[in-house]
């Protein structure tokens, strides 16, 4: 999909967690993505702070939805944040995009291993809404860690997913304390054999911050997967 100058209008948002927002814009009309695709926002902030006056965003909607977009973030307190969490309904703001691709092929019939860091679900999150109602010829599995339960997004909603389509696994890892329906710990060579023993048979996608991606890469590496079968976004600003 080629890339665009855009216009959105944002509506509404709704809080996931304590610090964790959805942000819902008016989906462009002829305006197209792939799951996994991102935007770069544009905001007015009149005195930004070192980051500046844009970020980039995974669409963590389906491109199956015709109404909106939308964007998942943390607030934390930078110029950007503070002023995306301010939009009112109908404020107009500048975006470009689509940009990037996770090479997330539907016609492979290889199985897929999905592996996120935190707010890196939002490209899964996308990927899974998408292929929700579809019947699928091979299998997925995504295994997401995150610090905290409080920290958790997406749980009840991808796991709503996963009951309904046989081909859909979906496994939450905690890495700092331990509760009922959570794996314990941070992702490893374990708790991928635990759920994936067959994984040199998957194609593997990561996504997370940089030193996430980073120590995935390396451990599925030290575990003879092959180059070929590694996917990861180049996602700039996570």
């Amino acid at each position: 999909m080629k890339a665009q100058k855009l216009e959105l209008t944002f509506f509404k948002k709704v809080k996931l967690t304590k610090d964790t927002y959805e942000f819902y814009f008016e989906r462009p009309d002829k305006f197209n993505f792939r799951s996994g695709q991102y935007l770069k926002i544009f905001l007015p902030i009149e005195n930004p702070d070192i980051r500046g006056t844009s970020r980039y965003f995974t669409i963590s909607s389906s491109p199956l939805n015709k109404s909106h977009l939308t964007i998942t973030t943390k607030i934390i307190r930078s110029s950007f944040k503070l002023t995306l969490n301010s939009l009112v309904s109908g404020k107009k703001i500048k975006a470009f995009g689509p940009m990037g691709y996770f090479n997330f092929n539907l016609k492979s019939e290889k199985p897929k291993l999905f592996l996120a860091g935190g707010i890196g679900i939002t490209t899964y999150h996308s990927i899974l809404k998408t292929l929700e109602k579809k019947k699928m010829s091979f299998n997925i599995l995504l295994i997401v860690s995150f610090s905290k339960k409080e920290n958790v997004i997406y749980f009840d909603e991808l796991k709503e997913i996963e009951s309904k389509n046989p081909k859909i696994k979906i496994i939450y890892s905690l890495t700092k304390k331990s509760f009922d329906k959570f794996e314990s710990g941070r992702i490893n060579k374990d708790l991928i054999i635990k759920y994936c023993p067959n994984y040199l048979d998957y194609e593997i996608f990561i996504v997370g911050s940089e030193s996430f991606e980073e120590n995935l890469i390396k451990l599925v590496k030290d575990m003879n997967v092959v180059e070929e079968n590694i996917f990861t976004e180049n996602f700039p600003g996570y």
